[in-house]
């Protein structure tokens, strides 16, 4: 079945809203943002930036037959001394579509996206430490490590560390996977 990628667009906004809560059904751990808080927004931030058309947030949406299966974004920071920065958030596919590279080609397509936009020089991103999958796709497509943050999320008495990566364009663009 072909997969379609493609930058969401005015009319996505509630496609996206199910599977961001989906994602977080799915996955509580491996987000910041828990489902109860978000199901109760009346319109989630991304939501806004998809139906406006934000040149600077946006989502990448991976579509087989129809069906919005996967998302990743760019939020680009807004501050002058710190818009040469963006982060990537909210990765994720549906498990079904596990293990056809899927989460792979929508970060790709993510970052390249980002690196059009004049004036990006460098993409951040945060993954919980122990989402050994999520590290070694991140670090696939160039993103090195910079730190891990101990505790950084707690839920009841849990806590979790979370790993802080950057990819800068130049890197990116001259190919060096290292």
């Amino acid at each position: 079945m072909p997969i379609l990628y493609r930058r969401l667009q005015e009319g996505d906004g509630y496609a996206y809203r199910c599977i961001h809560l989906e994602s977080l059904k799915v996955f509580p751990d491996n987000f910041g943002t828990l489902y109860q808080d978000q199901v109760n927004v009346p319109i989630l931030l991304f939501e806004t930036f998809i139906e406006t058309g934000s040149k600077d947030n946006f989502m990448i949406g991976a579509f087989a037959e129809g069906e919005l299966i996967g998302i990743a974004g760019v939020r680009r920071e807004e501050r002058p001394k710190t818009r040469h920065r963006g982060e990537i958030v909210q990765v994720f596919v549906k498990p079904a579509f596990h293990g056809q590279k899927i989460g792979e080609t929508l970060v790709r397509k993510v970052i390249d996206a980002a690196f059009l936009l004049p004036g990006v020089e460098s993409l951040e991103l945060s993954a919980v430490a122990d989402n050994s999958a999520a590290r070694r796709l991140y670090e696939k497509v160039g993103f090195e490590t910079y730190g891990i943050r101990n505790g950084y999320f707690k839920s009841g008495g849990n806590y979790t560390d979370q790993r802080f990566m950057q990819l800068s364009k130049e890197k990116y663009l001259s190919g060096d996977p290292a």
